[in-house]
C-alpha cells in the first residue's frame, strides 16, 4: 500500500516538474524486464541488454512495439569500450540503408541531434534510451541525462536501430521481440 502511494506521489511530482531530471529516468518501479542477455561476436561479449516495458499499459493494436503510444526503455550495459564517432557512424548507415531520404527528412534534425549527444564508452558504462509518450525519447549514460527528442515519429526511427527494420543487429533485435511477445502474451 505504502509503495503504491510513493508512485503515485511520484507521478504528480513528475507532472509538476518542467524538467526531467537524471534520477527520474530511473524512478519508475513498475518497468518490467522482457528480454535481458548478453550479445556476443564470436567468443568476445559486447553488451549486456535489457528491454522494459510498462506492465500496466495496453499492447499496440499493430503489435508493433515502435508504436508511439507504447512505452519501452532499453539498458544497454557493455562490456568493451566504443567510440561516440562509431555510435554516430553505425546509427546514420543503419537508418540510411533501411529507409529512404524521403522517410528520413522529416526526422533529420532530431536524428542528428540525437547523434550529437553519443559519448564514447568504457567497459562497464550504461546507455538507456527511454520512450515514454508524454516525455518523449530519453538517452542517458550512466544515469545523466543527455537529451530528449520529443517527436514520436523521429523517436521510432531512431528506436528502429535496435527494435526495428534497421536494427544494427538483427538477431538481437529479433531475440529481444520474441522475448517481448512471450512475456506481453502470458500476461
Amino acid at each position: 500500500m505504502i509503495k503504491h502511494w510513493r508512485i503515485r506521489l511520484l507521478s504528480i511530482s513528475l507532472l509538476l516538474q518542467p524538467v526531467i531530471l537524471p534520477s527520474q529516468l530511473l524512478a519508475a518501479d513498475n518497468w518490467r524486464t522482457v528480454s535481458a542477455e548478453t550479445f556476443s561476436l564470436l567468443w568476445k561479449d559486447l553488451t549486456y541488454t535489457r528491454l522494459q516495458v510498462d506492465p500496466v499499459q495496453a499492447l499496440p493494436v499493430d503489435g508493433d512495439i515502435l508504436e508511439p503510444s507504447y512505452a519501452k526503455q532499453i539498458i544497454i550495459k557493455y562490456k568493451i569500450g566504443v567510440s561516440a564517432e562509431r555510435f554516430r557512424g553505425m546509427t546514420n548507415k543503419a537508418l540510411a540503408n533501411s529507409y529512404s531520404a524521403e522517410e528520413l527528412s522529416a526526422a533529420a534534425a532530431d536524428i542528428a541531434r540525437f547523434c550529437s549527444w553519443y559519448k564514447s564508452v568504457e567497459k562497464g558504462d550504461q546507455y538507456h534510451l527511454a520512450w515514454r509518450p508524454e516525455q518523449g525519447l530519453q538517452l542517458s549514460l550512466n544515469q545523466e541525462l543527455l537529451g530528449v527528442i520529443r517527436d514520436p515519429n523521429s523517436a521510432a526511427l531512431i528506436l528502429s536501430v535496435w527494435l526495428g527494420r534497421a536494427a544494427v543487429s538483427e538477431s538481437q533485435r529479433d531475440s529481444m521481440l520474441a522475448a517481448w511477445r512471450v512475456a506481453v502474451s502470458t500476461e
